[in-house]
């Protein structure tokens, strides 16, 4: 089975063309990122470069694609229309599609309270085994094919401020995911964790305070020694941490639509195990770098 896992493809209006005092003390500010700092710029192809990997993921023959988060820039209902688009017949699938929301996705207090993201992609979060979830319907199991358990939980929540983009899953989906791992429909497959914020940033300790998963060591536990994978975005870096005693497979997939560094992750699973992983780059044929097996595995 192929795997396919991109992240914060950041989907943009352009700004410039919105009067400051339409936008929001919390947008507003983020102007300085996208306008001054040169973000906007970095993400502009963003709609089109997403709309080649969705090819791509034809093209390869990926049975399942992972998307962790991240969909939109500011999280407007635009934004969010756009990124529906340019996912093509793939945002109406979710035997194809697992899908998180991002902090990006929940940047404002309109944003959280009217569950935009969910108005766009909620039939993609009904679950396979609906009494695990809770009242805002994380986490959700997507069982794929006869190997594979897909987990999508949501740690993000409405920052204070922008620039304080820690994530947090809070007691409740954590022990939602300790009995969905004892589950006899989950307890024999291979599991794919979706969660958006890094639970180990690249050099492999924790994140910061301000932008880290603050609960990371209490999923890291529940999935040691599993045959799992964690799947993450948030930190713009693409990243293989191999499975310890200590964690599980992580992989972040960095941003997959950022200019100079578009990629994402292709991903074999044996016997619902990773057995390899190569990083793809959207539009080249063969549009792989070197594979990398996973010793012991069924490769």
């Amino acid at each position: 089975m192929r795997l396919i896992h991109l992240s914060d493809v950041h989907i943009q209006l352009d700004y410039s063309q919105i009067p400051w005092h339409r936008l929001g003390w919390r947008r507003a500010l983020a102007q300085v990122e996208l306008r001054v700092l040169g973000r906007a710029a970095r993400f502009e192809r963003g709609a089109e470069v997403l709309r080649q990997i969705v090819r791509d993921a034809d093209r390869l023959g990926a049975a399942h694609v992972l998307l962790s988060g991240d969909l939109t820039a500011l999280a407007t209902h635009e934004e969010f229309r756009r990124a529906r688009e340019a996912l093509g017949p793939l945002a109406d699938d979710p035997s194809r599609l697992s899908i998180i929301p991002g902090n990006h996705d929940r940047y404002t207090a309109h944003s959280m309270r009217d569950r935009r993201f969910e108005q766009y992609f909620g039939h993609l979060l009904k679950s396979d085994l609906p009494q695990y979830c809770g009242p805002d319907g994380y986490p959700y199991v997507r069982l794929v094919g006869d190997e594979l358990a897909v987990v999508g939980l949501d740690s993000t929540h409405l920052a204070p401020v922008p620039g304080l983009a820690f994530g947090r899953l809070g007691f409740r989906q954590l022990r939602c995911l300790a009995a969905i791992l004892e589950d006899p429909a989950v307890r024999d497959r291979g599991l794919a964790v979706l969660v958006h914020h890094a639970p180990l940033h690249r050099w492999g300790g924790a994140d910061s305070l301000t932008h880290g998963l603050w609960d990371a060591r209490w999923l890291l536990r529940a999935l040691a020694g599993r045959s799992c994978s964690v799947h993450h975005g948030h930190i713009h870096q693409r990243y293989w941490h191999r499975a310890t005693d200590r964690h599980p497979h992580l992989f972040g997939a960095g941003a997959s639509t950022m200019r100079g560094d578009e990629g994402y992750w292709i991903l074999e699973i044996e016997k619902g195990c990773i057995a390899s992983a190569r990083e793809g780059r959207p539009g080249e044929t063969g549009a792989e770098t070197s594979t990398h097996h996973v010793p012991g595995s069924p490769a």
